[in-house]
């Protein structure tokens, strides 16, 4: 497998952009000039998320119509993933209280590899991670960026 492409965006902010390397007939789409509302189905983290990332990508010149589709995917794995968490380091308590307790005490006694709740908080945060990258906002691809007033 070949080193992944990197969008033409990330290689003018990188400083690595060359026009005799760059795709011929690049798809140019439109960038959006406000940052759009968040789909509805999204949980509350999920569209905390948005609105940062969005806010980001427009500042930066680097959100147009076909990221939208990306976006909603990361901010969607963002807000299972916290649902997740929430959901499993938190007990309802008598007198609707919740006590927060740590996922090790959560997990303490159980096979972490077959609970679903677990094993499905993992994964989303992977696939998560995955679309950082994609969108050059995990800490190793904000690294391998020069600086030029983007961070």
């Amino acid at each position: 497998m070949g080193k992944p492409r990197i969008p033409t965006a990330l290689k003018v902010a990188n400083g690595t952009f060359r026009a005799d390397r760059a795709p011929r007939n690049e798809p140019n789409p439109k960038k959006f000039e406000t940052i759009p509302s968040p789909p509805g189905h999204l949980n509350k983290w999920a569209k905390m998320m948005w609105r940062i990332v969005a806010k980001y990508l427009l500042k930066h010149g680097m959100l147009t119509i076909l990221d939208l589709y990306s976006l909603e995917v990361l901010c969607e794995q963002y807000g299972i993933y916290r649902e997740l968490k929430d959901a499993m380091t938190h007990r309802e308590q008598p007198g609707e209280k919740r006590i927060k307790i740590s996922l090790s005490q959560y997990l303490k006694g159980k096979n972490s590899q077959t609970m679903l709740e677990y094993t499905s908080m993992r994964g989303a945060f992977e696939r998560y991670t995955v679309l950082l990258r994609e969108f050059g906002l995990s800490p190793v691809s904000r690294g391998r960026l020069k600086t030029m007033g983007l961070y």
